[in-house]
């Protein structure tokens, strides 16, 4: 059980009045996830909603051969999976932790009562939704319209969001497959990519720490997809 003051400032519940608050926090279940642990895999049953309170998770498609490929990264506070409408209704993605991390559980019964009782967390569930929705829009169109140059500069940008400070500087938290997988590229292409954004003095790569140097620069040539809300 949580209390309510640690849950009240979750997207996924603005707005809710202290019982709300109250009934729900008594729902959640605390889970803690070392490094590499998954949280689900696709195929699963979607038996429970998952935010994240302090780490970081890793969502992914698996092919035919058993590769993953990385989808999107969630941070505190999203919401990153929703319980499925029917018992039979399987995930069609995977998470698993990048970092220890600590995630707020729901399960489907007790989501599923609160999203009837309560018109606030109704809309605030078609949100999440929303955004979610507008996350894989936006990965798609980044496919359809970018080149590799652009798809690298775009998932630049939305990990300093995530991680960058003032001077916008971070750590790539993913391994250099997963980034590779994540702009669709192999790893040799990755790094030529990495090699010429620097050129083009945008970022400074030591390591596994990326500097943006000019992030006007690379808004543009990620053609600002990543400047839309998420």
């Amino acid at each position: 059980m949580v209390s309510v003051d640690q849950i009240r400032n979750y997207p996924l519940f603005e707005g809710l009045n202290e019982a709300e608050l109250a009934r729900l926090a008594s729902a959640i279940v605390k889970r803690s996830f070392v490094r590499g642990a998954y949280v689900f895999y696709p195929g699963n049953p979607g038996a429970n909603a998952y935010l994240v309170e302090s780490g970081l998770v890793r969502m992914f498609f698996s092919t035919a051969s058993g590769q993953e490929i990385l989808l999107n990264l969630a941070s505190p506070p999203e919401a990153f999976s929703l319980p499925t409408l029917q018992e039979s209704q399987l995930r069609v993605i995977g998470a698993s932790a990048v970092v220890p991390t600590v995630l707020l559980c729901i399960g489907r019964e007790d989501f599923f009562q609160m999203f009837d009782a309560s018109p606030q967390f109704a809309r605030n569930v078609y949100r999440t939704l929303l955004i979610i929705s507008r996350k894989l829009l936006l990965h798609s169109r980044m496919f359809s319209t970018l080149d590799l140059n652009g798809r690298l500069a775009t998932m630049l940008l939305r990990l300093a969001k995530k991680n960058a400070n003032q001077e916008h500087i971070f750590q790539v938290p993913i391994s250099q497959e997963d980034f590779a997988g994540w702009v669709g590229a192999s790893r040799g292409r990755l790094n030529q990519a990495m090699k010429r954004l620097q050129q083009l003095g945008l970022i400074e790569v030591r390591g596994q720490t990326v500097a943006i140097l000019d992030y006007a620069g690379l808004e543009r040539l990620a053609e600002e997809q990543t400047m839309e809300k998420l």
